[in-house]
């Protein structure tokens, strides 16, 4: 009946109901699937207006995703089972207004369709790069408040207006988009109401606009190593660089050596371990006009001289150099062979020249699977939890965040690969990846690491920004006084609870 009912409103070539391709379209990182009923890939917005009217008449529940490639989050699953996947990819519209910078995309927009539509129009823009890999939607990324490391780090605070289909059926748009008026201030006029589709089940998203940036006339990279005992004071000179770059820097991540490691090392080759006595990698990005970036390289090395020994700034003509450089060092320095010839890749990641690169330590313990202008860590049975809460830029929240991790971590044997990457002067975000061999009894380990990295945390005053599907119910603090105004919300718009059931619920 439910099939039928979907082919009033879809093609048949648009809807999957049988169980052997729903379970290869739908695989994960971890084993904390869902029981899927069908997938659909509606063409257009007439046809998600129609499938959430029907939805509504004979109580179908319907999970909104844009490519699904929300890997170590979930994947594609949602937080409940018995629901139909509504995959928007083939939403995948590009337009750009160059005189205002104002880039308005579908869901189904990839980093690697945005790079190749600036590109083939010759426009200057840099792509809002993530880690995440060519493949992921952008988007979706924007909706999950996630976050890269070009000049506009926060990828929602880009978003400047919103296209959804509300649980009713009607289309909302931003008050200056409804007006006929280019979205060229983010808070519109009247109460602010673009925020309720982010981390939510309120609508499906078919369209935003955000700002983007054009790619300035000189990009530099700046990599300094510091000691674990001067992590502190490094902290400090962060928090002074950002604060008084005003713009010019992107975000500034912080890594140890295990997360160096996981990037390129093979889990079953590597015999080297590492403490967090060992030297702490800070990397980072400065944009703007020739004297801008020269005077905040002044800047920095300013207030990283008390505290480490070089900070090195690297062009792209620098990493191109020192990638021909390469060539010529014998195989037996094998990870500064591997560094070197990586760096072009990375610095491009910098210039929003979306790559794989960070998508590698997915395949730590998966080498034989790693194809590294293809990954797909669902699909080559990778086993990755992504934990990322949000850290003070304090040096003692720091502290105490570094002796949580490391204290977790090694009870259930895994490595505390930590990053932070800052979103403002005040805050940064950590990822810590828990990998594993999936369907192995590592994987029970991995979640009870995360369990506890979830639970303490919390009281701890570390709170994760955004959560994997499976834990949204569960760690979601829904008792509080904003989850239950979020669920009143939720009720009146959506009666019958169609859109996302569960999803931060």
């Amino acid at each position: 009946m439910i099939k039928e009912s979907l082919k009033t409103i879809l093609p048949e070539h648009c809807i999957i109901c049988s169980g052997e391709k729903i379970i290869q379209l739908t695989k994960d990182t971890s084993s904390s699937s869902q029981r899927i009923e069908f997938i659909v890939y509606p063409e257009t917005i007439e046809q998600i207006k129609q499938l959430v009217l029907l939805a509504n008449k004979i109580n179908l529940k319907l999970y909104p995703i844009s490519t699904g490639n929300n890997w170590g989050y979930g994947s594609c699953h949602p937080p409940q089972a018995g629901c139909i996947l509504v995959v928007l990819e083939k939403l995948n519209k590009i337009s750009l207004d160059e005189n205002l910078s104002l880039l308005t995309i579908g869901p189904g927009v990839t980093q690697s369709d945005l790079y190749n539509y600036f590109k083939e129009h010759d426009f200057e823009y840099m792509v809002p790069t993530t880690g995440a890999g060519p493949n992921c939607s952008i988007v979706g990324n924007a909706l999950e408040r996630g976050y890269g490391i070009t000049p506009i780090a926060d990828h929602f605070a880009a978003v400047m207006g919103i296209e959804a289909i509300l649980p009713n059926g009607e289309i909302y748009q931003s008050p200056l988009i409804a007006n006929n008026m280019a979205p060229i201030l983010k808070w519109g006029i009247g109460a602010y109401l673009d925020g309720i589709f982010s981390q939510s089940n309120m609508g499906i998203v078919t369209s935003m606009t955000l700002m983007v940036e054009k790619k300035p006339a000189s990009v530099q990279m700046f990599v300094t190593y510091v000691s674990y005992g001067k992590l502190s004071k490094a902290i400090s000179a962060i928090r002074t660089v950002l604060s008084q770059s005003k713009g010019n820097i992107g975000g500034i991540n912080v890594m140890n050596a295990n997360r160096i490691s996981i990037m390129s090392d093979d889990y079953f080759l590597n015999t080297q371990k590492y403490s967090r006595e060992s030297n702490w990698l800070i990397i980072g990005t400065i944009y703007g006009e020739k004297k801008h970036v020269k005077a905040t390289r002044s800047l920095i090395k300013k207030a990283f001289h008390p505290i480490t020994k070089k900070t090195f700034f690297i062009t792209s003509q620098t990493a191109k150099f020192i990638q021909k450089l390469s060539y010529i060092i014998p195989c037996y320095f094998g990870k500064l062979k591997k560094s070197m010839l990586e760096l072009p890749e990375i610095f491009g990641l910098f210039e929003g020249i979306p790559s794989h690169i960070s998508l590698r330590l997915a395949y730590y313990k998966n080498r034989t699977k790693e194809n590294v202008t293809d990954l797909e860590p669902a699909r080559d049975q990778c086993g990755l939890l992504w934990y990322s809460p949000l850290i003070p830029m304090k040096s003692d929240e720091f502290e105490k965040y570094i002796n949580f991790v490391y204290t977790v971590c090694s009870k259930y044997s895994i490595e505390p690969a930590i990053t932070l990457t800052s979103l403002s002067s005040n805050a940064f975000d950590s990822t810590l990846p828990l990998i594993f061999t999936p369907h192995s009894p590592e994987e029970k380990v991995a979640y009870d690491c995360y369990h506890e990295l979830l639970t303490t945390g919390r009281t701890l005053g570390f709170t994760p920004y955004r959560l994997h599907s499976a834990f949204m119910n569960t760690y979601f603090m829904s008792d509080a006084p904003h989850g239950k105004l979020t669920k009143q919300i939720k009720q009146i718009i959506d009666p019958n609870n169609i859109i996302s059931p569960g999803r931060y619920e």
